[in-house]
This record gives structure tokens, sequence and C-alpha cells, in this order.
């Protein structure tokens, strides 16, 4: 299963304010840390914000945290969210199934258990699991301990 960009992000930002501590942390920060666009990070995080597992703050001083602890974030979790209506085949998303199998194709539960077994695995595996080497990703982040 290939994950979406948006996917990718929300974890990515999700491991950022992780390793940034309990300060609040800028849209602006995230994105030029990772080089990407400051646009696409502020929609991850208004997703991340509106899923609960960030909480942000607006003004000067403003920007997001952790909602939880990484430890209390399932991947598994933010993937089902930030994932939500599409799948491995054009049967499993939300929208028109054009395929001409459809009515008769055994393809699709085959899918179906996959993508659950997928999601299954990545219940039981936190946010902190995804940072096994915290200091290593903080100094790579040019973040200070």
């Amino acid at each position: 299963m290939q994950l979406s960009v948006f996917s990718d992000y929300a974890l990515r930002v999700l491991m950022y304010l992780a390793v940034a501590g309990d300060r609040q942390v800028t849209v602006r920060e995230v994105a030029e840390r990772y080089r990407l666009s400051r646009d696409h990070i502020a929609k991850v995080a208004q997703f991340l914000a509106r899923e609960g597992f960030v909480t942000t703050a607006r003004g000067r001083s403003g920007g997001m945290r952790l909602a939880r602890t990484p430890v209390e974030i399932s991947i598994g979790d933010v993937l089902r969210r930030s994932e939500a209506g599409s799948g491995p085949v054009e049967c499993l998303c939300d929208g028109r199934v054009t395929c001409t199998l459809v009515s008769v194709c055994g393809l699709a539960p085959l899918m179906a258990e996959a993508r659950d077994a997928f999601f299954a695995s990545l219940d039981a595996r936190s946010l902190a699991d995804a940072l096994p080497r915290a200091g290593a990703v903080r100094e790579l982040l040019g973040l200070a301990a």
C-alpha cells in the first residue's frame, strides 16, 4: 500500500513536534526544517488539529504542539484518518467505481484483508516507536536538546 504525500507529511509533522518538546512550533518552522511547502504543512496542521493530534494557538506566540504524548498517538490511527476514502484498489475507495469486473471480482476482499492487516499492525505502534533515536532526529533537524 502506498501512502499519500499528505499522510507522509502528517507523520513528519508529528515526529517533529515529538522531538521539539513541549514548546509551540510554527508551521513556518516545520516547513523550513523539512524544506517543504508552507501551504502543504499548514493544511496538514489543520487536519492534525481537527483530528485531535495537535493543539494550536494563534497570535504572536502561537503555533502547535502535540495534544497527547508520543506513546498515546497510534501510527495506525493517524494513517487511517489521513488516508480516509482511499484504498489499494479503486473499488475500495470512496467514489465512483469504473472497473467492469466489480460485480464478479474476488480481488476486493483480498485487498481489504491486506489493508486491514496493514492498519492493524500500525495500530500497535506509536509515534514514540517511530522515534527510537529521538536525539539523533532532534540533532538532524537542528533542534536544541
